[in-house]
């Protein structure tokens, strides 16, 4: 998809339009299309069209197809609107049959250039599908796209626009991990994707195998990963730029990477099992991450992306419930339900970054499905030691768009567990506060020096509902957020 600017809106030559406006700006935006000003005057009175958020009007003109879509009130308008309106725009050429090859959007004259970043990103992000095993493939044809915006100069747009397609090209790469299926993206194949992030500009990337995980202690991942023909691997990248002279903060982002999650012994019930190739949505988060970084090359940063990977598979090798798990940090862990692995395998994961000496640390996984239960499936559930991290987190979620929603970590659900046998449970023994427990697990294996956050994305990271917005599948949920919060 080719982006330009331009200052003024140009009526002919192009195959569709649209144009983005305020409920207030319904009438001076009538009055622009001077030829067509009748027509489009009685069919807004028509339909009552009002210009409320996605609200759309759309009508063939004796040039081209026209249509205008609603952003509401400027009051009540945020980045995760912004974002919306513009993925809206593609995504509807997306599944149109038309053969669109020409675009032309006229946006509000008071959008600066967050508002317009907000914007290229929702394009870019709208203009996708994964449609690698259909016959019948989505309309993703190369578009030529004009926007119409007098504040904001050429050169200034050239960098926005860069910037914006970056950061999805970051965004999509995790949405083409996490809806591969599972029989292709094995903990082995997710293994090499990273390394092939590692050919960019500062990046780095090595691979452990299963017998260099079992080498070094990491009986966690091995433990969950052994009960699978396709072997686990622990994958460590590192985006580090140069700095003069400048001591640089050193970030952790860890991704639990379950390729696959049947329950293991205990094994989900069919239905439960179904989307479970999304389980290493949280390692595709941080390999998108790694992606924007080496594209956008920021200076003064150094990250370091920790990913374990396994399949949880029901074996002749695999872990059962009762075991005892001593994993790499040396504590503990009392099996009481092999399908809650991805807490193991992070345990792992931690302790590694709390050897790193990182200057802090955060995690996305797909951990539990109680966060969805008090959240809903479009918010994420946040966790953290840490009052000014967590508060940074979620400020960044706001400007990226995404939601992200603070939970306690209640110290009188921690009894709950405690192991008689050994230092902790990987289940607790009540079925409320799941999410707490789960994040109150992680907990117990985080140098307490270290500023760390949680971010439990089982909600938001996938989706099988049709919106009007978003194809179905992988939504690439923390990207945004993450390069926000890095200040990219």
């Amino acid at each position: 998809m080719a982006l330009y600017i331009t200052n003024n809106n140009n009526i002919s030559n192009f195959d569709s339009r649209f144009h983005v406006l305020l409920k207030s700006e319904i009438k001076k935006t009538v009055n622009t299309y001077g030829t067509i000003k009748k027509l489009l005057s009685d069919l807004i009175e028509r339909d009552k069209f009002e210009g409320n958020f996605q609200e759309s009007l759309a009508f063939n003109t004796s040039n081209d197809y026209l249509s205008l879509i609603g952003i509401g009130d400027k009051k009540d308008l945020s980045p995760e609107k912004i974002f919306k309106i513009g993925s809206f725009i593609t995504y509807s050429i997306v599944n149109s049959k038309k053969n669109i090859k020409s675009l032309e959007i006229v946006l509000p004259t008071f959008f600066k250039a967050k508002e317009l970043e907000k914007f290229l990103m929702g394009l870019f992000y709208g203009h996708y599908y994964f449609d690698k095993y259909k016959t019948k493939k989505s309309n993703l044809t190369d578009i030529n796209v004009s926007i119409v915006l007098k504040s904001i100069n050429r050169t200034n747009f050239k960098k926005i626009l860069t910037k914006s397609q970056n950061v999805i090209n970051g965004v999509n790469f995790t949405r083409l991990l996490v809806n591969e299926q599972p029989e292709i993206l094995t903990p082995i194949k997710l293994a090499s994707y990273a390394k092939n992030l590692s050919k960019r500009k500062n990046t780095t990337c090595d691979i452990f195998d299963e017998k260099e995980i079992k080498k070094r202690g990491m009986s966690g991942i091995w433990n969950v990963g052994k009960g699978s023909s396709n072997m686990p691997r622990f994958i460590h990248l590192v985006y580090k730029s140069r700095s003069k002279g400048k001591k640089l903060k050193k970030i952790a982002l860890i991704g639990k990477g379950m390729t696959y999650d049947s329950g293991g012994l205990s094994l989900k019930p069919a239905d439960f099992m179904l989307t479970m190739k999304m389980d290493m949505a949280g390692a595709g988060c941080v390999m998108g991450v790694f992606e924007a970084l080496s594209l956008i090359q920021p200076k003064n940063i150094e990250v370091h992306g920790l990913i374990p990977a396994a399949e949880n598979m029901p074996g002749p090798d695999a872990y059962r419930p009762d075991d005892v798990v001593v994993g790499l940090s040396g504590k503990s862990i009392e099996v009481i339900n092999t399908d809650a692995e991805g807490r193991v395998i992070l345990s792992d994961a931690i302790e590694y970054a709390n050897r790193l000496k990182v200057d802090e640390m955060i995690d996305l996984a797909t951990l539990t499905g109680a966060c969805m239960v008090a959240l809903g499936s479009y918010t994420a559930g946040i966790f953290s030691n840490s009052k000014k991290q967590v508060d940074k987190i979620i400020q960044s979620s706001i400007s990226a768009g995404e939601k992200i929603w603070e939970l306690p970590l209640d110290e009188e659900l921690r009894p709950s567990i405690d192991s008689i046998i050994a230092d902790i449970r990987n289940s607790a023994t009540t079925r409320y506060g799941g999410a707490i427990t789960a994040a109150m697990f992680l907990q117990h294996f985080v140098d307490k020096s270290i500023p760390w956050s949680h971010i439990d994305i089982a909600g938001p990271a996938y989706t099988e509902s049709k919106r009007n917005w978003v194809a179905p599948g992988a939504t690439g949920f923390g990207v945004m957020t993450l390069i926000d919060y890095l200040k990219v």
